[in-house]
């Protein structure tokens, strides 16, 4: 029924990056039991799960053995900053790993060298064993440039001014613009727009409130709770069908939404 469900394995994260709107809930990584009924509840909705929504997947201490119980019955892929990849065990079966390159700052204790030799010596194993890379940047990073220089020197190609570019087999470049959080605190506001939220998404907070899509960290829209109601039940709601339909019709229902460009801009 979705093309991809996101998975909120933890909401805690070793950066604190500007771009982040950052997470306002209890800290907390999902545990074993519940990543288990987590397993059960999806099946049947999506062959595909992003961990990913606020925090730093890598964070949580199994994130290993997660990998391995999804990936018996679904495509895992995950988002990162890159900075813990040496924690991942290169034989796991992951579909796709995202890396936020553009996370990258000297603050946090590593070179530039070392942050992207690290991440190569790992993306190389991952893609040996069939894994998809994604690298992502943001247009208006202060290392851009320098970051580009690297992909360039190691995968022999010429990025320039391409905002997308197969750097070589299962390795993929991006770079974008640094869109908007939702908030209602923000200063953006349009009532007219869609989104893939409940059309082709939805995201799983680590204490099991269902979101329309991965942008509500907060867990604003709540549409219920997975670990006391089935999924069937949550989408069948009024308020997932009325958000649905909205967005269908070009139309943003929820106030939250509403402070959202994500959408228009990514389009």
């Amino acid at each position: 029924m979705f093309k991809k469900i996101y998975i909120e394995i933890t909401n805690r994260c070793n950066l604190n990056c500007s771009f982040c709107i950052g997470n306002k809930r209890t800290n907390k990584n999902i545990k074993e039991e519940e990543f288990k009924i987590l397993l059960d509840k999806l099946e049947g909705y999506t062959k595909y799960l992003y961990f990913h929504v606020m925090g730093e997947p890598l964070m949580h201490p199994l994130i290993n053995k997660l990998i391995l119980m999804a990936s018996k019955r679904y495509f895992v892929n995950i988002t990162t900053n890159g900075y813990l990849i040496e924690r991942l065990d290169s034989q796991i079966p992951i579909r796709q790993l995202n890396i936020s390159l553009h996370s990258f700052q000297l603050k946090y204790g590593k070179s530039l060298d070392k942050y992207i030799n690290d991440i190569f010596n790992k993306t190389d194993d991952l893609v040996n064993n069939g894994t998809i890379i994604n690298f992502r940047l943001w247009v208006g990073n202060e290392y851009k440039d320098k970051i580009i220089d690297k992909l360039n020197e190691h995968y022999k190609v010429n990025i320039g001014d391409l905002n997308k570019l197969k750097l070589s087999n299962n390795v993929f470049f991006e770079i974008e613009e640094e869109f908007i959080w939702p908030s209602y605190d923000n200063d953006y506001w349009n009532k007219d727009g869609s989104c893939r939220g409940t059309r082709d998404h939805i995201a799983i907070l680590v204490e099991g409130t269902v979101v329309p899509c991965c942008l509500d960290s907060q867990g604003i829209i709540n549409l219920g709770n997975i670990y006391k109601q089935n999924l069937n039940d949550i989408i069948s709601s009024e308020l997932f069908k009325e958000i649905n339909l909205g967005f269908r019709h070009n139309v943003k229902v929820h106030p939250l939404c509403q402070k959202c460009n994500f959408y228009e801009l990514r389009r």
